[in-house]
């Protein structure tokens, strides 16, 4: 006997804009900007947002260099991709 799952695309877009998983995403965004500027003392900011519903509309975040110096120190030491385990725990 075949089993037949059929898949609701809308409820896909509501699971991932669920606050759990939208505030773990920022969490870990924060973890990785928090390490980054504790490495070397730059200003680092957060962007957190959900994305086009077309095709997935998944929720993302970001963390990028937030001044000039920061901006060459992290093309320098490359703080940002040092820094990205901080992310994963």
């Amino acid at each position: 006997m075949d089993v037949q799952i059929q898949f609701k695309s809308g409820a896909f877009k509501k699971l991932r804009s669920e606050p759990g998983v939208a505030a773990d995403l920022e969490r870990r965004a924060k973890r990785y900007q928090q390490a980054a500027e504790a490495m070397d003392g730059g200003k680092y900011k957060v962007y957190s947002q959900q994305g086009k519903a077309a095709p997935q509309g998944r929720w993302r975040t970001s963390v990028t260099t937030g001044d000039p110096r920061t901006i060459r120190k992290n093309a320098k030491h490359h703080t940002l991709l040092k820094a990205l385990d901080a992310a994963r725990q």
